[in-house]
């Protein structure tokens, strides 16, 4: 007798098996797939959320492929911030989108509000259509496939609000995680690299940007903030920082200073 899909799971080091080979099962019975077979794929490290195929976000479910990150719990923080503080009927650029997560449910819950997502990935770009769609938003939003460090000024704006969060790691950081966690070699190496020291993307949306736009707010790494509060003073803007589950400063709002 073959091993069962929990069995699999186990003898490959999957931590929560017993959670994972459940959600594979129902996956596999739902969609008339061979639980083995994808049992076998988890057993590569292939990350489950490629797997299924989908995610919950936010209470809301997302497709996802290879092309975009695997949306993160801390991630919520940017979609809290859109829902409570952006103003009524305000136009919102997501800017590195990836699976539009972060302002597909911000709309889902502000009827009010449109927006513009920008990715470099035209896979991801795709994927963030599908989702609009499927999160009943589609009508409300703008989809572009560019690289916004260059072509922002293509964006129909101007925006009301900025929301961002950028491929932020370092080149070393990224590194030292792919060793801890093979998962992370699946994702899409484009949507996680941030240059040498991570800042790239902050540099270049907020120098861009700042011109047209006095509020941008950022997803951060760890001990990222007060760099990119740094950069934000350099245009005229003052910084708030809001943490997350884990306490960690990971969302960085920018406001432009009105000087009186």
């Amino acid at each position: 007798m073959g091993k069962t899909v929990s069995q699999k799971l186990k003898a490959a080091g999957i931590e929560n098996y017993l959670f994972e080979a459940r959600l594979i099962e129902e996956h596999a019975r739902e969609h008339n797939l061979s639980a083995a077979g994808l049992a076998e794929r988890r057993t590569t490290r292939e990350p489950l959320q490629y797997i299924l195929g989908e995610w919950e976000f936010y209470g809301d479910v997302y497709k996802l492929d290879g092309d975009c990150l695997i949306p993160r719990p801390e991630t919520e923080f940017l979609t809290e911030y859109i829902i409570n503080h952006a103003r009524e009927n305000a136009l919102v650029w997501d800017l590195c989108s990836g699976s539009g997560c972060v302002s597909i449910s911000a709309l889902k819950r502000r009827r009010d509000l449109r927006a513009v997502l920008a990715d470099i990935s035209g896979g991801a770009v795709e994927i963030s259509r599908e989702n609009a769609v499927l999160n009943g938003v589609g009508g409300r939003v703008e989809f572009y496939c560019l690289d916004i460090t260059k072509d922002a000024s293509k964006l129909r704006g101007p925006p009301d609000l900025i929301v961002s969060n950028p491929p932020y790691l370092s080149e070393s950081e990224a590194a030292r995680l792919r060793a801890e966690s093979p998962e992370l070699s699946h994702e899409p190496e484009a949507a996680f690299i941030g240059g040498t020291d991570g800042l790239d993307f902050y540099r270049a949306i907020i120098k861009n940007c700042a011109n047209i736009c006095s509020e941008i707010v950022f997803e951060c790494g760890q001990n990222q903030h007060e760099k990119i509060a740094e950069l934000f003073g350099q245009y005229g803007f003052g910084c708030e920082f809001i943490r997350d589950y884990a306490k960690i400063e990971r969302i960085v709002i920018g406001k432009k200073v009105i000087l009186r």
